[in-house]
């Protein structure tokens, strides 16, 4: 499935999930507008084993050693040609997405918690602010939910494993929000903007790796071919910081692919610490 034109166009959208706001009033201009802010889950897992808080909320989660991802899912139909017929495909998508990470965190035991989902089929409001431009997905993470803009290129081919893998992101958002990682990383001291970025970075790679980690779960048992990785990898490898976004807050293109791929081939959390990583591979 060559899918070069709609590459293309989907392109920009790359690489725009959530993010913090700093304690520091350092992070202005363009960035200002992508910044959101939310209180993360708490509680206690399934076992009764308490959500980690801390610093080793993110360098020693249970979820490291939960395994691979087993859950599969089915081979969804294309439907095409409208918004119901994308939400429907899309909704499986997110079934699966549920299924997949709800036993990977009973594994860890720690709770879980289905994200609200919300579609649009125009851009308008989401957490709080306006959408922004060439935004396919946001989680908020206040409200514990997914948001999903269906546009022309999501109607023309739904299952593109690029507007897969957006999703996928914005849900590892929710894991980091479900496992403490969220309230452990808004809470680092950030003294300077630099020291804030690098931060944001690690959260942002670990999403990328997150759901390429669940992609290399289900891959197996969906129609894609090893031309549509590579068609993924490519695209992350022309939407890194050094070429799209100059605020430095997602990661290189080399590192974006780097993670990518890291959590593709294993198809498990384990390969997805960016806060043991030095500092040069979350750059």
């Amino acid at each position: 499935m060559r899918r070069k034109w709609l590459l293309a166009r989907i392109a920009v959208s790359v690489g725009f999930g959530t993010m913090r706001t700093p304690r520091i009033a350092l992070l202005g201009g363009a960035l200002a507008g992508l910044l959101l802010t939310g209180t993360a889950y708490a509680g206690t897992g399934a076992a009764g084993a308490p959500v980690p808080t801390g610093t080793k909320a993110l360098t020693h989660n249970p979820l490291y050693r939960s395994g691979k991802l087993t859950v599969p899912c089915g081979l969804q139909p294309e439907d095409t040609g409208s918004v119901t017929a994308v939400k429907k495909h899309l909704t499986a998508m997110l079934n699966c997405l549920n299924a997949s990470w709800s036993a990977q965190l009973k594994k860890a035991g720690l709770p879980f918690k289905k994200p609200k989902i919300r579609f649009m089929a125009k851009p308008s409001r989401a957490c709080g602010s306006a959408w922004g431009k060439n935004i396919a997905g946001r989680y908020c993470t206040d409200e514990r939910q997914l948001v999903i803009l269906i546009d022309d290129h999501a109607i023309e081919d739904p299952s593109n494993p690029v507007t897969l893998h957006l999703i996928a992101h914005e849900y590892a958002h929710h894991v980091q929000n479900l496992t403490g990682m969220w309230t452990a990383y808004r809470n680092m001291p950030a003294r300077t903007k630099a020291q804030a970025l690098a931060q944001s970075r690690r959260m942002e790679l670990q999403a990328d790796c997150l759901g390429a980690a669940f992609m290399g779960g289900i891959w197996a048992s969906q129609d894609y071919q090893d031309e549509d990785w590579k068609d993924v990898v490519d695209l992350y490898r022309r939407s890194g910081d050094d070429n799209l976004n100059k605020e430095r807050n997602h990661g290189t293109g080399k590192n974006r692919v780097a993670w990518l791929r890291k959590g593709f081939a294993a198809a498990s959390s384990a390969a997805c610490n960016t806060w043991t990583a030095p500092a040069s591979r979350v750059a």
